[in-house]
């Protein structure tokens, strides 16, 4: 019902954006309701959270959640509330509800970007934020702000190690599926995802501390010390791969490591980007 006598009204941007993905794909269809006193009454609530009132703010957008649920603004401003406060892990829950409803809030999947960049997830951060510049016009000012991120934690990537956006992001998720194996005790399967973590980015001291622990319990102890060290050279203050390497040092070669209790970590927390923005 909207044509382009609705000028710049951001409906009508998002009313073309639904229908292009209409045409594009039968299965990409949403419904969600748009109501300017419920979006009044949104941005009354997120005056309140931005004056410090985050219970009463909270107490408007549950009222408002139960009587308009297919409204994304409400979990969207929820979500802003608890990043406000810093409640980061729940934020990224109610922008991704508010993006089950509008699949292009531009504004929810900016603010799901930096509640995962400040929870140093910086794989989940990239890809939100390059979500951000795939379903937004260039000009808009969150998709200006997410490309010079991107720019800005590409560089850094690069200079720090050596590798591409796409390639980090590869390796990430290598890394993550060994991890799980490594948790179920695969300690074969494990070692195999986290040397193909390693060959799309070698300058991950995590990844070569973990593969020394799948070769400890597989009985490779020359294999592990050499991992450990390699972890130790990318990164001389990482301590779990020195507590480690004490524990193998003990290791019979060829006997596998079994009931020693040692530090495993599940991501590298982006220690490239920590103390940096």
């Amino acid at each position: 019902m909207r044509d382009a006598d609705c000028g710049d009204c951001v409906h009508y941007a998002d009313a073309r954006r639904y229908e292009e993905s209409r045409l594009a794909s039968t299965s990409g269809h949403f419904v969600m309701e748009v109501s300017p006193e419920v979006q009044d009454a949104v941005n009354g609530a997120l005056d309140e959270a931005r004056r410090g009132k985050f219970q009463s703010a909270m107490d408007t957008l549950a009222a408002l959640l139960r009587d308009h649920p297919r409204h994304h603004d409400v979990p969207y401003a929820i979500g802003t509330v608890h990043a406000l406060q810093g409640k980061y892990e729940e934020s990224i829950i109610w922008f991704d509800r508010a993006i089950g409803i509008h699949p292009y809030s531009i504004e929810a999947h900016y603010n799901k970007a930096v509640s995962y960049q400040k929870l140093l997830d910086i794989h989940n951060s990239i890809r939100s934020y390059r979500k951000v510049v795939a379903i937004g016009p260039a000009n808009d000012p969150e998709v200006v702000k997410a490309r010079s991120i991107l720019e800005r934690m590409a560089a850094i990537i690069s200079e720090n190690e050596g590798v591409s956006l796409d390639a980090y992001l590869r390796s990430g998720d290598k890394f993550n599926e060994a991890f799980g194996l490594m948790e179920g005790g695969d300690w074969a399967g494990a070692l195999k995802g986290f040397r193909a973590s390693a060959a799309l980015n070698d300058g991950n001291a995590p990844c070569h501390g973990n593969m020394a622990i799948c070769l400890a319990h597989l009985g490779h102890k020359a294999e592990a010390l050499a991992e450990i060290d390699r972890a130790l050279d990318i990164d001389p203050h990482y301590e779990p791969a020195r507590s480690n390497r004490e524990i193998f040092e003990r290791m019979t070669e060829g006997k596998p490591l079994e009931n020693v209790r040692y530090a495993s970590i599940n991501s590298s927390k982006e220690n490239v980007l920590k103390n940096r923005t």
